[in-house]
C-alpha cells in the first residue's frame, strides 16, 4: 500500500508553506523587537489608547513636577501676571521654604528688593571676616575687613543707635578717617564732627594696627570711647554691595533688632545661600516663561489663592498665576467656575487644594503624597492657601513630547497588531510544516521503504555542516554591514530582511532534513570525520594502560580545542558541538560506573549472587564489570561453602551430643541404682560420688553444646512478652542467696522499686541472667562484695553485674564470648567455655546487646535492652516473668 502523504507533491507544498512561514515570521520578529520594541510601546492592544501608555504616564508625570516649579517661581517673580523687580523678598524666609514673604517689612524680617538680589548675584559675592567688638559701656563696635582692600568700623551705642564709624582705606599708606555722631542726634539729622589722623605705618603694619587699637582701650583715639575692650567675637560675612530695605546695612538691622551674634552669623549665612538660588530660580523662571507657552507645551496650571474667590476670563491673569492665555468662549465669574471648567474641558486633571489636602484627580499618574511632598519643596509663594491646578491638553497642538509620543503611538499601534499576529500564526505553521519534514525525511511512498539518502546525506557530516555553515555566515555578515551603512525604509527593510530569511531558511532545512535522515540511517556518526579519527585512535589505544589512555585522551581533547579556536567563529561552532560530544561521552562512561557501583553495593550489602547487566556497558568499564561480576561469583561459593561448613559442624554438635546422651542417661540412672544399694564400703561410696559428679558435669556439657548449636543455627524459637525486668533480678538474687553465703559473697543491689518492663522471652532471658549469677559463684574471689545494679537511662533499660575474680584474667574481653574459651586458663574448676557465648547470643536474639569489661581481676557484664512502649498502671503492677 502506498503512503501518499509521503509523495513528492506534499513535500514541496510543505516546503514552500515552511519557507513563506519562515519570512513571515522572521519579519514579523524583528519588527516587534526592532521597530515596535524600539519604540518603547510593545504590543499595542485593540482598546488601549495613548493616554495608558507607559510614556505617555512617564512624560506626564515629569510635565506635572515641571508644572509644579513653574507655578512657584511664577508666583515668586510676578505681581498682577507681572514680572515686578520691587517685590521685597524676606531672605530668611526664602531660605528657609525658597518663598519670598509676606512683603510687609513691618514682621521684621530681612528684606530686599528683588532687583537688587539679582544684580548682587550677578556682580558677584565675596565673604570676610568681621568682628564685633563689646566694650564695658555698652557700646558695640563692627570692624569689618577682607572685603576690598579697606578697614570699616561702626560703633552703636545701648539702644542699638549708630554714634560713630570708621574707614580705613589702603592708598599705599594707611588713612583713617573718623566720624562722630553727637548724643542725641541721628546721623540723618546733624552734620557729623569729623576729625582725621594720618599715619605714616606700612601696609604690612596695617593689620597689627587694626588689632592694636581694638584690644587696647587706653590708646583709643576716640574721645567717647574711654572704656576697655570686654568681647570681641569673629563672623563669616558676606560683602555688602546692597542694603537691606529700611536700614543701611545688615549689622544696623542686627543691632535694631538686638540679634545675638549667632542670629547675626546665621542671617549671613542664609543670605550666602540666597543669593545664587534665587537667580538660578529667576533664570529658570525666564526659561519657563517660554517652554510653559501654549505653543510650546500641552501642559496647563495655574495657582490661585483660596482668598481669591472672584475670577473671570478678563481678569484672571492679574489674579493667578498661569500659563494660560485665553478660555475661549468660556464663561465664569468665581473660583469654582474656573473649576468646573477645568473639570469639563480637560480629561486629564489633576486639582489640589493645600487648605485641607483635598485631592482630585482624572488620569493623573500621581498620587497625593507624592504631590504634597513635592509641593513642600516647592511652594507656591503665595498669601494663606491656595488651590493647585495641572491639565494635559489632549488636542496635542504643541510640538512636546507628548505631541511626539502620540504620533510615534499612532504610527505603531496597526503595525504592533499585525506583527504579534504574525508571529503567532507564522510560528504555529512553521512548527508544523517542520514536524512533517521530519516525520517525511528519508520516507518514500512504498510501504516500510528503507531511508532514502542522497548524495549530500553520503558527504561527511563534518564537511556537510561547513558547507551550510560557511556561506551563511558570509550572508550574515553582509547584511549587517549594509545595514549598518545604510538605514533601511520599512519597504526596503522588508524586502531584503524577506529575502535573506528565504535563502537562510532554505540552507537550514537542507541541513536539517539531512540531519534527521542521517539519524533514520544511523550514519550521522558513522559517516563523521571524527569516527574516522576516533577508530584509528581506538585501536592505537586499544592495548594500552589506563593512565596511559586518560593522558593521551586529555591532550586530544585539548588540542582538539585549540585547534578549533584558532578557525575562528566557524571554530567557535564547531568547537561547542565538540565539546558537547565529549560530554555526552563523559557522561555514558559515569552511567557506565555508576551502574558497576550500584552493582558492588549490592553485593557488599549481601547480595552475592547480584550480575550487573553487561549488554550497555563499553571499555574499561566492560573489564571492570566483568570483574566484579566474577568478584560475586566467588565470593558467593566461598560464603556458601562457609555456611555448609558450619552446618556440617552444628550438626555433628547435635549428632554427637545426641548419641552421647542414650549411654549417659543410662550411667546416671545406673548411678542412681549404686547409690540405694547397701555399700558399706566407703571407697566404693566416693567412687559412686565422683561417678554422679562427672556425668552430671558431661549431662551439662552436652545440653549445652546442644543449645548453643541451636542459637548459631537460627533454630530457636523465642516468644516475646512483656515482663517486668526488676522483678525477674529479685528472684534470681533469691536463688542465688544460699551459693553466694557459701563463698562469702555479699550481694549489693541498685535497682528501683517500680517495675521496669521490657519486652523478651522470659524463659531465654532467665537462662542469660541464670548464667551469669553461675559464673560469679563459680568465679569470684570468696569473701568480696559482688554489685548488681539495674537503671532505666532514656529509653533504654541496663542491667549489670560486676566481681572480683579469684583468677588472674590475661585475655580480652572479646574472648571469653567465644565458645570454650573460659577465664580459668588452668581449667582447674567446672565449666565448659559455653556460658558466656550462649548468654551473648540469646541477649541478641532479643534485640539487647551484651557487654563485658575487664579492668584487673574486676570483671562486669552488662545487658542493655529497649524499655517497652506504652507503659500503662497495669504494667506496673502486674508481674510478667
Amino acid at each position: 500500500m502506498k503512503r501518499w502523504e509521503y509523495s513528492k507533491l506534499w513535500k514541496l507544498t510543505a516546503l514552500l508553506l515552511n519557507q513563506i512561514c519562515a519570512m513571515v515570521l522572521v519579519l514579523s520578529v524583528v519588527v516587534c523587537t526592532v521597530y515596535v520594541g524600539g519604540s518603547g510601546f510593545g504590543f499595542v492592544g485593540k482598546d488601549q489608547t495613548f493616554e495608558s501608555t507607559g510614556y505617555y504616564q512617564d512624560e506626564v508625570l515629569e510635565q506635572i513636577y515641571r508644572c509644579v516649579r513653574a507655578a512657584s517661581r511664577e508666583s515668586k517673580f510676578e505681581k498682577n501676571g507681572v514680572y515686578d523687580g520691587k517685590i521685597l523678598v524676606d531672605v530668611q524666609q526664602y531660605a528657609e521654604n525658597s518663598t519670598i514673604g509676606s512683603g510687609d517689612v513691618k514682621d521684621g524680617g530681612l528684606y530686599y528688593e528683588l532687583t537688587d538680589l539679582l544684580n548682587w548675584s550677578l556682580d558677584g559675592m565675596e565673604t570676610g571676616t568681621l568682628m564685633k567688638i563689646t566694650y564695658d559701656d555698652g557700646t558695640v563696635g563692627y570692624l569689618s575687613k577682607g572685603f576690598t582692600n579697606y578697614t570699616e568700623q561702626s560703633l552703636y551705642g545701648e539702644d542699638g543707635t549708630e554714634v560713630a564709624s570708621i574707614s580705613t582705606v589702603n592708598k599705599g599708606n594707611s588713612e583713617t578717617s573718623i566720624t562722630s555722631v553727637p548724643e542725641g542726634d541721628t546721623a540723618d539729622e546733624t552734620d557729623a564732627e569729623e576729625s582725621s589722623a594720618t599715619s605714616a605705618m606700612s601696609e604690612e603694619n596695617m593689620e597689627g594696627f587694626v588689632e592694636e587699637f581694638i584690644t587696647d582701650g587706653e590708646s583709643s583715639p576716640f574721645d567717647m570711647m574711654q572704656s576697655t575692650v570686654r568681647n570681641v567675637e569673629q563672623l563669616e560675612a558676606v560683602e555688602e554691595r546692597y542694603g537691606p530695605v529700611g536700614y543701611d546695612s545688615i549689622t544696623a538691622y542686627a543691632e535694631a533688632k538686638r540679634l545675638t551674634t549667632a542670629q547675626l552669623q546665621e542671617i549671613y549665612y542664609d543670605l550666602e545661600n540666597v543669593l545664587p538660588v534665587i537667580y538660578n530660580d529667576y533664570y529658570a523662571y525666564t526659561e519657563n516663561l517660554e517652554l510653559f507657552s501654549p505653543s510650546m507645551t500641552n501642559m496647563r496650571y495655574f495657582v490661585i489663592p483660596k482668598s481669591v474667590e472672584q475670577v473671570s476670563p478678563e481678569d484672571f491673569s492679574e489674579k493667578i498665576s498661569t500659563n494660560m492665555k485665553s478660555f475661549g468662549k468660556e464663561k465664569f465669574s468665581s473660583q469654582e467656575g474656573l473649576l468646573n471648567y477645568i473639570r469639563t474641558s480637560y480629561k486629564d486633571y489633576l486639582i489640589y487644594d493645600s487648605s485641607d489636602m483635598n485631592y482630585e484627580a482624572n488620569g493623573m499618574p500621581i498620587s497625593l503624597s507624592e504631590l504634597s511632598s513635592y509641593v513642600k519643596s516647592y511652594p507656591p509663594s503665595v498669601e494663606g492657601d491656595y488651590i493647585l491646578v495641572v491639565a494635559v491638553d489632549s488636542g496635542y497642538k504643541a510640538s512636546d513630547k507628548l505631541a511626539q509620543y502620540k504620533k510615534q503611538y499612532e504610527e505603531i499601534a496597526p503595525v504592533s497588531r499585525v506583527a504579534v499576529y504574525g508571529v503567532m500564526l507564522g510560528a504555529i505553521l512553521y512548527l508544523l510544516s517542520m514536524v512533517y519534514l521530519t516525520l517525511a525525511a528519508g520516507r518514500s511512498t512504498d510501504e516500510d521503504g528503507e531511508i532514502m539518502l542522497n548524495r549530500f546525506d553520503r558527504i561527511r557530516s563534518e564537511l556537510a555542516a561547513l558547507i551550510l555553515i560557511v556561506p551563511a555566515w558570509i550572508i550574515l555578515v553582509l547584511v549587517s554591514v549594509g545595514v549598518s551603512v545604510r538605514n533601511l525604509e520599512m519597504p526596503e527593510f522588508a524586502l531584503v530582511g524577506g529575502g535573506v530569511a528565504f535563502v537562510l531558511n532554505g540552507m537550514f532545512l537542507t541541513g536539517y532534513i539531512s540531519l534527521v535522515r542521517r539519524i533514520k540511517a544511523h550514519t550521522l556518526w558513522k559517516n563523521s570525520i571524527l569516527y574516522l579519527i576516533s577508530s584509528v585512535f581506538g585501536e592505537m589505544m586499544k592495548n594500552r594502560k589506563t593512565t596511559t589512555k586518560t593522558m593521551l585522551s586529555y591532550a586530544g581533547f585539548l588540542l582538539g580545542n585549540v585547534v578549533l579556536l584558532i578557525m575562528g567563529e566557524i571554530g567557535i561552532i564547531l568547537l561547542a558541538f565538540f565539546d558537547l560530544g565529549v560530554g555526552i561521552f563523559l557522561l555514558r562512561q559515569a552511567a557506565q560506573r555508576q551502574r558497576i557501583l550500584d552493582g558492588i553495593k549490592r553485593i557488599s550489602a549481601g547480595e552475592l549472587n547480584a550480575q550487573i547487566p553487561t549488554d550497555q556497558i563499553s571499555g574499561d568499564n566492560l573489564a571492570f564489570a566483568e570483574a566484579v561480576n566474577q568478584m560475586g561469583s566467588g565470593l558467593s561459593a566461598a560464603v556458601e561453602k562457609s555456611v555448609k561448613d558450619e552446618r556440617l559442624k552444628s550438626d555433628l554438635i547435635t549428632n554427637v551430643s545426641h548419641d552421647i546422651k542414650t549411654p549417659l542417661t543410662s550411667i546416671i540412672n545406673y548411678v542412681d541404682l549404686l547409690k540405694r544399694e547397701d555399700i558399706q564400703n566407703e571407697r566404693a561410696k566416693n567412687y559412686i560420688a565422683i561417678l554422679e559428679d562427672k556425668a552430671m558435669r558431661l549431662k551439662h556439657l552436652t545440653d549445652d553444646l546442644v543449645e548453643a548449636s541451636k542459637i548459631s543455627s537460627g533454630n530457636v524459637k523465642l516468644e516475646l512478652t512483656r515482663l517486668n525486668f526488676q522483678e525477674l533480678i529479685q528472684q534470681t538474687n533469691g536463688e542465688f542467696s544460699e551459693k553466694f553465703e557459701a563463698k562469702g559473697l555479699k550481694l549489693v543491689v541498685d535497682m528501683p522499686e517500680e517495675p521496669v518492663v521490657i519486652v523478651a522471652d522470659g524463659r531465654r532471658l532467665w537462662r542469660v541472667v541464670e548464667n551469669l549469677y553461675n559464673n560469679t559463684a563459680k568465679y569470684a574471689m570468696p569473701n568480696t562484695r559482688v554489685y548488681v545494679e539495674l537503671t532505666t537511662v532514656g529509653h533504654m533499660v541496663r542491667f549489670s553485674i560486676k566481681n572480683i575474680s579469684e583468677q588472674p584474667l590475661n585475655i580480652n574481653a572479646d574472648e571469653l564470648t567465644e565458645r570454650f574459651i573460659r577465664g580459668d586458663v588452668a581449667r582447674s574448676t567446672e565449666g565448659s567455655g559455653l556460658g558466656l557465648s550462649i548468654a551473648r547470643n540469646l541477649t541478641e536474639l532479643q534485640k539487647g546487646s551484651f557487654n563485658i569489661y575487664l579492668d584487673g581481676d574486676l570483671f562486669k557484664v552488662t545487658i542493655i535492652f529497649p524499655e517497652a512502649e506504652e507503659k500503662t498502671n497495669r504494667d506496673k503492677s502486674e508481674r510478667l516473668v
